[in-house]
């Protein structure tokens, strides 16, 4: 059998399907996810906006909307019966990348995906017509965690097309 590993890939992408790939091998084989000793608990009731993540400073800078559109549709076919865990996020260049996992339904049914969303390159400023203009306060840091909540709902989104 031929090796399908490509060493001269490095990306964020390459790195986290190996990984699925390890994971979903494991489910195939009838093992466990070795994921550390929350894999063996019960798993807690689902409920919406809940975010669980590796690091408590992932979960604290990400909040949705409630208005959203990945909410509202959540909302609309699942009731209180979802939540959903960040389990990667990185920044690449002027990108903010996440893999969110939506749990939803009764069961606890699973799907997984990516989402995306450019990073803010601060105010813009310009003239038009003489006149000088100023647009968009925001600090850099405010600026990549909206980024990074726009690609979790980009996320969310992706994850309700497969549903």
């Amino acid at each position: 059998m031929a090796n399908t590993q490509r060493p001269e890939l490095s990306s964020v992408f390459d790195d986290m399907l190996v990984q699925n790939k390890k994971q979903f091998d494991d489910l195939y084989r009838g093992g466990r996810l070795h994921a550390g000793p929350s894999s063996t608990a019960a798993p807690a009731p689902l409920r919406p906006e809940r975010i669980t993540a590796a690091s408590p400073t992932i979960a604290a800078s990400i909040a949705l909307d409630p208005d959203s559109p990945a909410v509202r549709r959540l909302r609309e076919r699942f009731g209180s019966d979802w939540r959903y865990e960040i389990r990667e996020r990185q920044r690449e260049g002027d990108e903010a990348i996440v893999l969110c996992k939506l749990l939803f339904g009764k069961a606890g049914a699973v799907r997984t995906q990516f989402g995306r969303a450019k990073i803010s390159q601060g105010p813009v400023t310009g003239v038009s017509g003489g006149v000088r203009f100023k647009m968009g306060e925001a600090s850099a840091e405010e600026d990549e965690s909206d980024a990074f909540r726009r690609a979790v709902e980009a996320a969310l989104m992706n994850c309700i097309d497969l549903v």
